[in-house]
């Protein structure tokens, strides 16, 4: 995962391969990896507007990068992974704060997500309750990340 962008590709028990390719107008005919640039990377900001909830191409920037990074980031794709338990900030290196000696900053990302979610009102997205960071709920048959109140 980039800043901005992410590289995908599927792994169903094997690589898969493609045999063609072009970029930026220029044809690869040669094996490679099936692998597509999807723009939606850690650094992406979210934000809500007009109406939506949005995802880049604003970039949080590697300065001051995420919400979480200890640095008054905007809320970003790293910020939500955080939110929803992909990120194990528990297991990520303690690099952040003013000596880059502290944790990913879990509060931020709640406190970014809490005012995400005033601004954008509880009605229009549906949220009856809030829970913890990292909580993923069942609920209508699909999962979701819950912020705690």
């Amino acid at each position: 995962m980039g800043g901005t962008s992410t590289d995908v590709s599927r792994f169903d028990g094997h690589l898969e391969h493609v045999f063609e390719t072009t970029t930026a107008g220029v044809t690869i005919q040669a094996p490679q990896l099936d692998i597509s640039t999807v723009a939606a990377g850690g650094g992406s900001c979210l934000r809500f507007e007009s109406g939506m909830f949005k995802v880049g191409p604003e970039s949080s920037s590697a300065f001051p990068g995420p919400s979480c990074y200890r640095r008054g980031g905007p809320l970003s794709v790293t910020d939500g992974n955080l939110l929803l338990g992909r990120i194990l900030w528990e297991r990520f290196p303690k690099i952040f704060g003013p000596r880059e000696d502290e944790p990913l900053d879990v509060e931020a990302t709640r406190s970014g997500f809490r005012a995400l979610t005033e601004e954008v009102g509880e009605e229009e997205v549906g949220a009856e309750e809030v829970g913890e960071v990292g909580k993923v709920e069942e609920r209508e048959g699909k999962e979701e990340g819950r912020l705690e109140r």
